[in-house]
Protein backbone atom coordinates (compact mmCIF):
# COMPACT_ATOMS: atom_id res chain seq x y z
CA UNK A 1 0.00 0.00 0.00
CA UNK A 2 1.40 3.49 -0.76
CA UNK A 3 0.16 6.72 0.74
CA UNK A 4 -0.87 9.97 -1.33
CA UNK A 5 0.64 12.86 -0.64
CA UNK A 6 -0.48 16.00 -2.25
CA UNK A 7 2.56 17.75 -3.96
CA UNK A 8 1.34 21.89 -3.38
CA UNK A 9 -1.55 23.41 -2.04
CA UNK A 10 -1.73 26.04 -5.42
CA UNK A 11 -4.72 27.77 -4.70
CA UNK A 12 -3.15 28.87 -1.41
CA UNK A 13 0.39 29.66 -3.19
CA UNK A 14 -1.39 31.61 -5.78
CA UNK A 15 0.73 29.79 -8.42
CA UNK A 16 1.37 31.43 -11.96
CA UNK A 17 -1.34 29.62 -14.26
CA UNK A 18 1.70 27.87 -16.38
CA UNK A 19 2.63 26.12 -12.65
CA UNK A 20 -1.21 25.54 -11.96
CA UNK A 21 -1.10 23.29 -15.11
CA UNK A 22 1.32 21.13 -14.18
CA UNK A 23 0.80 21.00 -10.46
CA UNK A 24 -2.75 21.28 -9.78
CA UNK A 25 -3.50 18.92 -6.51
CA UNK A 26 -0.81 16.63 -7.98
CA UNK A 27 -0.71 13.48 -5.98
CA UNK A 28 2.11 11.47 -5.72
CA UNK A 29 2.10 7.94 -3.68
CA UNK A 30 4.94 6.83 -1.10
CA UNK A 31 5.57 3.86 0.29
CA UNK A 32 4.87 3.55 3.88
CA UNK A 33 8.21 3.88 6.21
CA UNK A 34 9.85 5.78 3.32
CA UNK A 35 13.26 6.95 4.90
CA UNK A 36 13.38 10.01 2.90
CA UNK A 37 9.75 11.44 3.88
CA UNK A 38 10.08 9.93 7.14
CA UNK A 39 12.80 12.48 7.84
CA UNK A 40 11.04 15.20 6.37
CA UNK A 41 8.20 14.49 8.45
CA UNK A 42 10.41 14.05 11.23
CA UNK A 43 12.60 17.46 10.57
CA UNK A 44 8.94 18.88 9.54
CA UNK A 45 7.41 18.13 13.03
CA UNK A 46 10.55 19.57 15.14
CA UNK A 47 9.73 22.77 13.66
CA UNK A 48 6.19 23.24 14.63
CA UNK A 49 6.79 25.26 17.75
CA UNK A 50 8.87 27.99 15.65
CA UNK A 51 6.83 28.00 12.48
CA UNK A 52 3.56 28.27 15.16
CA UNK A 53 5.49 31.24 16.49
CA UNK A 54 5.75 33.00 12.91
CA UNK A 55 1.77 32.30 12.75
CA UNK A 56 1.17 34.24 15.82
CA UNK A 57 3.50 37.06 15.05
CA UNK A 58 4.32 37.18 11.47
CA UNK A 59 7.27 38.92 10.78
CA UNK A 60 7.45 41.24 7.27
CA UNK A 61 6.36 39.48 4.11
CA UNK A 62 5.10 36.18 5.81
CA UNK A 63 2.31 35.02 4.14
CA UNK A 64 0.08 31.93 3.13
CA UNK A 65 0.55 29.63 6.34
CA UNK A 66 -0.47 26.19 5.65
CA UNK A 67 -0.34 22.88 7.73
CA UNK A 68 -0.02 19.48 6.03
CA UNK A 69 -1.65 17.06 7.57
CA UNK A 70 -4.19 13.14 7.53
CA UNK A 71 -7.88 14.62 6.50
CA UNK A 72 -8.92 11.11 7.15
CA UNK A 73 -6.46 9.32 10.29
CA UNK A 74 -9.59 6.67 10.89
CA UNK A 75 -9.59 5.03 7.76
CA UNK A 76 -6.49 5.13 5.10
CA UNK A 77 -3.95 8.12 4.55
CA UNK A 78 -4.54 11.28 2.47
CA UNK A 79 -2.56 13.70 3.21
CA UNK A 80 -3.60 17.51 2.20
CA UNK A 81 -2.72 21.05 2.69
CA UNK A 82 -4.72 24.07 4.50
CA UNK A 83 -4.47 27.05 5.08
CA UNK A 84 -4.50 28.38 9.16
CA UNK A 85 -7.84 30.76 10.14
CA UNK A 86 -5.99 30.33 13.89
CA UNK A 87 -4.00 28.48 16.01
CA UNK A 88 -4.30 28.40 19.67
CA UNK A 89 -3.58 26.15 22.60
CA UNK A 90 -2.16 23.30 20.44
CA UNK A 91 -5.49 23.01 17.77
CA UNK A 92 -5.42 24.82 14.76
CA UNK A 93 -8.44 26.13 12.33
CA UNK A 94 -7.53 25.99 8.65
CA UNK A 95 -9.11 25.90 5.49
CA UNK A 96 -8.73 23.05 2.77
CA UNK A 97 -6.76 24.42 -0.19
CA UNK A 98 -6.84 20.97 -1.59
CA UNK A 99 -9.59 18.72 -3.26
CA UNK A 100 -9.50 15.82 -1.42
CA UNK A 101 -10.21 12.63 -3.00
CA UNK A 102 -12.74 11.53 0.26
CA UNK A 103 -15.40 13.00 -1.17
CA UNK A 104 -16.43 14.03 2.97
CA UNK A 105 -13.76 16.70 3.07
CA UNK A 106 -13.93 19.42 -0.55
CA UNK A 107 -11.92 22.28 -1.07
CA UNK A 108 -12.60 25.36 1.33
CA UNK A 109 -14.07 23.39 3.92
CA UNK A 110 -12.88 24.46 7.52
CA UNK A 111 -11.24 22.22 9.78
CA UNK A 112 -9.79 21.80 13.36
CA UNK A 113 -6.66 19.82 13.61
CA UNK A 114 -4.28 19.16 16.79
CA UNK A 115 -1.02 20.07 16.42
CA UNK A 116 0.19 16.43 16.66
CA UNK A 117 -1.51 15.60 13.56
CA UNK A 118 0.48 18.10 11.24
CA UNK A 119 2.85 16.41 9.43
CA UNK A 120 4.18 19.40 7.47
CA UNK A 121 3.62 23.43 6.96
CA UNK A 122 4.65 26.05 5.01
CA UNK A 123 5.00 29.51 4.47
CA UNK A 124 6.13 32.33 2.23
CA UNK A 125 8.50 34.70 3.36
CA UNK A 126 9.38 37.63 0.41
CA UNK A 127 8.42 35.46 -2.23
CA UNK A 128 10.05 32.30 -1.39
CA UNK A 129 8.36 29.09 0.24
CA UNK A 130 9.98 28.36 3.77
CA UNK A 131 9.52 24.74 5.05
CA UNK A 132 7.07 22.42 2.93
CA UNK A 133 9.53 19.51 3.64
CA UNK A 134 7.58 17.26 2.44
CA UNK A 135 7.29 19.02 -1.06
CA UNK A 136 11.05 18.99 -1.41
CA UNK A 137 11.03 15.15 -0.99
CA UNK A 138 8.33 14.85 -3.79
CA UNK A 139 10.04 17.19 -6.18
CA UNK A 140 13.31 15.36 -6.29
CA UNK A 141 11.09 12.14 -7.52
CA UNK A 142 9.39 14.30 -10.33
CA UNK A 143 10.50 14.63 -13.44
CA UNK A 144 12.77 17.36 -14.17
CA UNK A 145 10.88 19.39 -16.17
CA UNK A 146 7.67 19.04 -14.28
CA UNK A 147 9.29 19.68 -11.17
CA UNK A 148 12.04 23.02 -12.32
CA UNK A 149 8.78 25.88 -12.80
CA UNK A 150 7.29 24.47 -8.95
CA UNK A 151 10.80 24.85 -7.61
CA UNK A 152 11.34 28.05 -9.38
CA UNK A 153 8.00 29.38 -8.15
CA UNK A 154 8.55 28.52 -4.26
CA UNK A 155 12.31 29.89 -4.72
CA UNK A 156 14.32 27.13 -4.19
Amino acid sequence: MRTPFVLAALAALAFPAAVQAQAQDRVINVAPGDPQMSAAIARAKSGLPVFFGHVATPGPGETSFLVKFDVIPESGVEFVWAEIIAHRGGQTVARLVNEPADKRFKFGQQVTLNDDQVIDWSYRHAGVTVGSHTTRVLLSRMPEAEAAPIRKYLGW
